[in-house]
C-alpha cells in the first residue's frame, strides 16, 4: 500500500468534537478539487455547500479503532462517484487551504493527513492535542438534548457512574484535586505540585503519558460518545430546519436522503455500556491513589480528570438517552 502525504502537521482550533474539526476541514479541502474544469465541465467534481454543516459527512467520516488516535475517509470515493474522476485522482486534486487560527496555538488541534492508493484520507491527532481535547469537552457547555427512554437494562453503566463520582470524592478527599459540586474538578494553586500539573496549563502533557492500553480505550470511546451525540443532535435540529427540496439538493453525495424523513437514532444502550465498560478496565487496570499518586502525581491527576469526564458524559447517556437516573452512590 503506497501512502502520499498531503501535507505536513498542521493546526486548527479546537472544537468540541475531533470528527467535525475534521468535517469542516475536509469540506474546504474539497472545495479546491475541480477535476478537469478547463476541459469538460461534465465531469467537474460537485463542490459542497459553504452552509453544510459537518455532521453531513459523518457517513464518510470514523474513528479507526487502533492504539493510535485517527480517522478515516470515504469522502473522495463519494466525489468519484459523481464524476468521472477515481478516488486517488479526488485525493490528488486536494490541496490543504490555508487555517487562520483564531485562538492560540496552545489552544489549536495538532494533525496530520495522508492517503493510500485506493483513496481513503486519514487523519491523525497528535496526543497532545488530545490532551488539550479533553480538557475543552470537561468544562464544555452541554447541548440542550431532547430526552428518550429505553427499555434497555443499564445496571453497568450506573454502577460505572456511581464508581466514577465514589473515585472523584476520595481523589478530593485525598486532596488531589478539588472537586466542584457539579462533579468538575480542578487544582489547589498552593499546593506542593509544580506549577506545570496545573490543569489549565498541562493538560496537554497528561495525554502524552497515557501508556495504558485501557486509557486509549476510554479515550477512543469518548471520542465515538461526542462525535455521535453531536452529529445526531444536528441532524434532529436540522431535519426541522430543512425543507425536502434543500435535502435533495445535497442527496448526490449520499448525505441528504434521510433529513427530510426519520432520523435513525444510535445504538445508544451499547454506546452507553462500551463507555462505561472502558472505564471500569481503566480503574481496573490503571491505580490513581498509592504509590501513582505520590511518585507520579501528574499521571493520577491525569487519571482523575479522565474519570470526571466520562462520569459527565454516562450521566448524559444515562438520562437524556436511556431514561435512566445516573445514581452518584450505590
Amino acid at each position: 500500500m503506497k501512502i502520499f502525504p498531503i501535507f505536513d502537521s498542521i493546526l486548527l482550533p479546537l472544537a468540541p468534537t475531533i470528527a467535525g474539526t475534521i468535517a469542516d476541514y475536509l469540506q474546504l479541502m474539497t472545495k479546491t478539487v475541480d477535476g478537469h474544469r478547463s476541459q469538460n465541465c461534465d465531469n467537474v467534481v460537485p463542490e459542497l455547500s459553504s452552509n453544510l454543516a459537518w455532521w453531513q459527512f459523518d457517513r464518510s467520516i470514523r474513528l479507526v479503532p487502533t492504539s493510535q488516535y485517527q480517522y478515516v475517509s470515504t469522502i473522495a470515493h463519494r466525489l468519484a462517484a459523481k464524476s468521472s474522476l477515481t478516488p486517488l485522482q479526488i485525493c490528488e486534486n486536494l490541496q490543504s487551504p490555508l487555517v487562520s487560527a483564531i485562538v492560540e496555538p496552545d489552544y489549536c488541534m495538532q494533525l496530520c493527513c495522508w492517503y493510500n492508493d485506493s483513496g481513503y484520507i486519514y487523519f491523525q491527532i497528535a496526543p497532545r492535542s488530545i490532551g488539550l481535547w479533553l480538557n475543552h469537552i470537561h468544562g464544555l457547555p452541554l447541548i440542550e438534548l431532547a430526552k428518550h427512554r429505553s427499555l434497555s437494562s443499564a445496571t453497568m453503566a450506573v454502577y460505572a457512574h456511581a464508581r466514577c463520582c465514589s473515585v472523584l470524592r476520595l481523589a478530593d478527599t485525598e486532596k488531589l484535586v478539588r472537586v466542584a459540586a457539579n462533579w468538575q474538578i480542578s487544582i489547589d494553586r498552593q499546593s506542593d505540585i509544580d506549577e506545570c500539573s496545573y490543569l489549565d496549563r498541562c493538560t496537554a502533557e497528561f495525554t502524552s503519558i497515557f501508556e495504558h492500553s485501557a486509557e486509549h480505550r476510554s479515550i477512543h470511546v469518548l471520542m465515538e460518545v461526542l462525535d455521535t451525540i453531536s452529529s445526531h443532535h444536528l441532524q434532529v435540529v436540522c431535519s426541522r430546519q430543512l425543507g425536502w427540496s434543500e435535502a435533495r439538493a445535497i442527496e448526490p453525495l449520499g448525505i441528504g436522503s434521510n433529513l427530510a424523513g426519520k432520523i435513525r437514532d444510535p445504538n445508544w444502550h451499547k454506546l452507553t455500556l462500551d463507555l462505561a465498560q472502558s472505564w471500569l478496565d481503566f480503574y481496573r487496570h490503571c491505580r490513581i491513589f498509592g504509590d501513582v499518586q505520590r511518585q507520579n502525581p501528574r499521571l493520577a491527576i491525569a487519571r482523575c480528570l479522565l474519570t470526571a469526564i466520562v462520569r459527565r458524559y454516562l450521566q448524559v447517556l444515562l438520562e437524556n438517552y436511556l431514561g435512566v437516573t445516573a445514581l452518584v452512590e450505590l
